[in-house]
């Protein structure tokens, strides 16, 4: 794939210090929303990383307390009139960032605060090791707006299982970080105080790995998990929500989120 180039540099700051790369996401102006932008930067930063052996794990988390709220507003209402390709064009751009995170040669901490929405989620499926604070919130919100998580499903579903999937992703329901962890969505829950301590605890044990055993080691579990990961699936998952944000209920369903009211369905 040809390589993205980050025009807004703010949106996503790389912090290195002794083997660890701190990536956070900042735009907390909108509760770090996925933008095109902020794709394109965290896309163009991991790959800055990805070959550099100096660097031994990363460490993702939100600016200004949040870790991230999902998809950009701005950018789901300018999908209201896009073509089919345009839509597959964002929907590709998406796939693209959790393909590089699930793939991703060294190990990845995810610090979630807050609360993770939407395709935030597809973000937490990907991380390695993810801690989250007790209150931290959650939910699939997707189909509430008449459209499909489809490009973080084969991530969720290899995280947490068809079954919770379903049942989260059709509720669309929203879970704690009590619930994440039962689910294997997240690993550990504890109070704000306590977890910046741990991430450098976290840290320190990754760094003490070596570097191609750990890549190797992720690469046979992803091997070993890769039916959920074919081309036939990809384009499966990117044409499904395309397609969605052109029916009749994905334009109702996100006009209705704007304008404050109760989409045409709900009964």
């Amino acid at each position: 794939m040809a390589s993205l180039e980050c025009n807004n540099k703010h949106l996503v700051e790389l912090n290195q210090s002794n083997g660890v790369s701190r990536i956070l996401l900042n735009d907390s102006a909108r509760k770090n929303a996925l933008s095109k932008d902020m794709l394109i930067c965290l896309i163009a930063t991991l790959e800055k990383i990805q070959s550099d052996d100096k660097q031994k794990v990363v460490i993702l988390r939100g600016a200004g307390g949040v870790f991230c709220s999902g998809a950009d507003l701005k950018w789901m209402r300018e999908g209201l009139h896009q073509t089919e390709e345009q839509n597959k064009a964002d929907a590709e751009l998406f796939y693209r960032t959790f393909d590089i995170l699930n793939n991703f040669p060294k190990p990845i901490i995810i610090w979630l605060e807050k609360y993770a929405m939407g395709g935030a989620i597809g973000l937490v499926a990907c991380a390695d090791y993810v801690i989250a604070d007790k209150d931290a919130k959650m939910a699939f919100t997707e189909v509430k707006l008449g459209l499909v998580p489809a490009t973080i499903a084969p991530f969720i579903v290899n995280k947490i299982g068809l079954s919770q999937a379903r049942a989260l992703m059709l509720s669309a329901l929203p879970f704690t970080a009590k619930t994440a962890k039962k689910i294997g969505l997240i690993h550990e829950v504890g109070s704000h105080k306590e977890l910046a301590q741990r991430i450098d605890e976290l840290s320190e044990h990754f760094k003490a790995n070596s570097n191609k055993a750990m890549a190797s080691t992720k690469h046979l579990l992803n091997q070993l998990s890769k039916n959920n990961f074919t081309e036939a699936n990809k384009m499966l998952c990117i044409e499904k929500i395309a397609e969605s944000r052109g029916t009749d209920e994905g334009q109702e369903g996100v006009k209705a989120f704007f304008e404050k009211r109760r989409p045409s369905w709900y009964k």
